[in-house]
């Protein structure tokens, strides 16, 4: 019996010793350096190198070079937007200098220029064509906050609230004055696309050079963004609906100090300033004490007969306004800021016969924002419609009515909610005794006002 169990392990532990070998020859990583160009040799920044079947990745630096991590027995997959997608067997290659190829797709698209379209590969200057199904990815309020990221040599900046315009610069500032570029929507100059249905559009190019001033002039000096909106096509009445519904999440905020933080940040100030602190609101003690009231300042419970409170509002002098202490503190950021709903609903109706074709749509925006009170929406119906009277005649129209409700809120300047947030000092309730809104009125409340209010 002991003799097969010797002869057994015999022949099982060198092929569990082979099996180890082959799984770290197998997984054994290796760093590969490369460089990545296109046609003519031009290095390639921002190229994506992955590994196949794996989360390893990388892009490629200014100069087209790369460094990254792999099995030898791995795949590299290269690729970049606008050129064909490259796999690369790691082995024992140690060139890894590769050229990537123009996408042959993307030579061939039908570009809008102007008053007339060619084919992208026929064309000299630079001209970028938007994808519209990637900008409808992105959830916004106009096309304009969608554009961010999705042609290169075009930065959009916005500020985030809802139903703001978005700045679009094309290859930077040309000017000390303004640098926004011209829109064409269906032919037609726009001072811009915000208030455009990002739904209703069917293409979008960009030109980039100063080749296109020869079709707009002195316009199109900041580049053109030219829109085609959708049209209908021949064939029976098609029905379509989309929708989707989101949240945004204010986030943590600003991290704030309770009420007693703050009372004893404020004795340390005057401390180290060699000054005596104030004994208004905290007392005159060693340490500072927080006061039931602030208005009266720095009174006690006992020390204020509340029914003497004077109700009359128009009174900004009178003496009895009273306000009782937060002594835990209001944490003024999660008071102004909530979860904030986004949602967009559309139905169009399209279609057309041998001579005609119709295209209608009805939009309905609506975007919460993580300020309090402060929203954006907008309804949008748009009509396009073409009647072949006769081979050399056609008439038609493109309309569009639009009406929004906007309640906007301040952006982060010192005098606006975010402002008063972060000033307001935490002793300071939401509201008085009576549930009017409190304020900073009383001694040494500072001067900010009541961001909720």
């Amino acid at each position: 019996m002991e003799q097969k169990l010797l002869k057994s392990w015999g022949k099982t532990i060198p092929m569990l010793i082979l099996s180890m070998l082959l799984c770290t020859v197998a997984f054994a990583q290796k760093t590969i350096t490369g460089k990545v160009t296109g046609p003519g040799g031009a290095p390639i920044s921002g190229a994506t190198i992955a590994v196949k079947g794996a989360s390893t990745a990388t892009s490629t630096a200014s100069d087209g070079s790369f460094s990254i991590s792999a099995p030898a027995s791995g795949t590299l997959v290269i690729s970049y937007i606008g050129y064909d997608v490259i796999e690369v067997a790691v082995a024992n290659r140690q060139d890894f200098t590769v050229e990537l190829k123009e996408r042959t797709s993307t030579l061939n698209e039908v570009v809008v220029t102007g008053y007339s379209s060619q084919a992208k590969k026929d064309i000299t200057g630079s001209v970028a064509v938007v994808n519209t199904g990637d900008l409808k990815s992105q959830p916004a309020a106009n096309a304009e906050s969608q554009l961010q990221g999705r042609a290169s040599g075009v930065t959009v900046t916005t500020d985030g609230r809802p139903g703001q315009g978005a700045s679009v610069r094309i290859r930077g500032f040309a000017s000390f004055g303004g640098n926004e570029p011209l829109y064409i929507i269906d032919g037609v100059p726009s001072g811009g696309i915000s208030g455009l249905n990002p739904n209703d559009i069917e293409t979008m190019q960009v030109l980039k050079d100063a080749a296109s001033a020869s079709i707009y002039g002195a316009r199109a000096s900041n580049g053109v963004i030219i829109v085609t909106t959708k049209k209908g096509r021949q064939g029976g009445a098609k029905v379509s609906y989309n929708m989707y519904y989101g949240t945004q999440n204010p986030g943590k905020g600003y991290d704030l100090l309770n009420s007693q933080e703050y009372a004893n940040a404020v004795w340390a100030a005057y401390k180290n300033a060699g000054q005596t602190p104030p004994n208004t609101q905290y007392g005159n003690g060693a340490t500072p004490v927080l006061p039931d009231y602030i208005l009266p300042g720095g009174k006690k419970i006992g020390e204020v007969d509340e029914s003497t409170y004077n109700l009359n509002l128009d009174d900004v002098n009178g003496s009895n306004l009273i306000v009782k202490a937060n002594k835990q503190g209001t944490n003024w950021y999660d008071v102004i800021t909530d979860n904030a709903p986004i949602m967009n609903h559309n139905i169009s109706v399209s279609g057309g016969a041998d001579r005609s074709r119709y295209m209608m749509s009805f939009d309905y925006f609506d975007q919460k924002s993580i300020m309090a009170f402060s929203f954006f929406k907008r309804y949008t119906l748009r009509v396009n419609t073409e009647y072949n009277v006769k081979k050399n005649i056609r008439i038609g129209e493109n309309l569009q009515v639009s009406t929004t409700e906007n309640n906007g809120s301040g952006n982060n300047g010192e005098g606006t909610e975010l402002g008063f947030a972060y000033r307001n000092q935490p002793i300071i309730p939401i509201y008085d005794i009576a549930g009017n809104f409190a304020g900073s009125r009383g001694p040494n409340l500072g001067n900010s006002a009541n961001p909720y209010a």
